[in-house]
């Protein structure tokens, strides 16, 4: 009998971890609808305002990147303690923690131009020359910038290597097309298995996929407006609240493991 009710308390936690999941996912989803809905409600001026550089939309995607980056960060400490307690030695698991903790850190820099305009620095002449915005990040560099010198937009072959681009592959990867993978193939599950990484949670990616549809389709209708640039500094933005939600995920998945 008492076997019978633990396994009974086990089953009933796992259904409100479902549930409480689903409703995470849920509201995540439709608030990222409701904040690109609302910039488009409001007058292009203050839709504008929003958008300015270390304006409220870009502040509040600095500080998401900078939490989702402890987060990642808290988790790979976690999983290099339980494994030593373990006795294991699995290099994996804590590595990829620790190196999306250096990418949202990196992301978080990125966003505040590494502080730039907080300090007043200037930009170095080296990268003056090399940076479309004259700021000292990586994702302006021409090279990866969306744009020419001369201000025309760069061809098929460019935008390849476009920074944007590369950042949404990189989640397409990691949060879509891996779990997808994981969840209709066994050799693909057994692969991570033997690695012993987490494989994200396919709903993470569902709100990365949400909130990419969105913003194209809202862009394609604003384009060319004073709504426009605000619509992609929330996109950025809902990018950075969905990878805080992705650290706490694993946080809390390495917690599980600890049990």
């Amino acid at each position: 009998m008492g076997v019978d009710m633990e396994v009974l308390r086990v089953r009933e936690s796992s259904v409100s971890q479902s549930w409480g999941t689903r409703a995470v996912a849920i509201g995540m989803a439709l608030a990222i609808v409701v904040a690109y809905f609302s910039v488009l409600a409001l007058n292009g001026e203050a839709a504008f305002r929003l958008g300015w550089e270390d304006g409220p939309i870009e502040t509040a995607g600095a500080l998401l990147f900078l939490i989702a980056a402890a987060g990642f960060l808290a988790a790979s400490i976690r999983e290099f303690r339980q494994n030593r307690e373990r006795g294991r030695v699995e290099v994996w698991p804590p590595l990829v923690l620790a190196l999306l903790a250096l990418l949202m850190f990196v992301c978080f820099g990125e966003e505040i131009s590494w502080g730039q305009r907080v300090f007043g620095w200037r930009t170095p002449p080296f990268m003056a020359g090399l940076n479309a915005q004259n700021e000292i990040n990586l994702h302006n560099i021409q090279v990866v910038h969306q744009w020419n010198p001369d201000g025309s937009e760069k061809g098929f072959v460019g935008k390849l290597v476009n920074m944007n681009r590369l950042f949404s592959l990189f989640w397409l990867g990691v949060f879509v097309l891996l779990p997808a993978a994981a969840l209709l193939s066994d050799r693909v599950r057994q692969r991570v298995d033997t690695v012993g990484i987490q494989v994200p949670p396919l709903w993470i990616g569902g709100l990365f996929l949400t909130s990419y549809i969105v913003y194209k389709l809202l862009a394609f209708i604003s384009a060319g407006s004073l709504w426009a640039h605000t619509l992609d500094e929330l996109k950025e933005a809902s990018y950075a609240a969905i990878y805080a939600v992705a650290a706490t995920a694993a946080l809390i998945g390495t917690r599980g493991e600890s049990r």
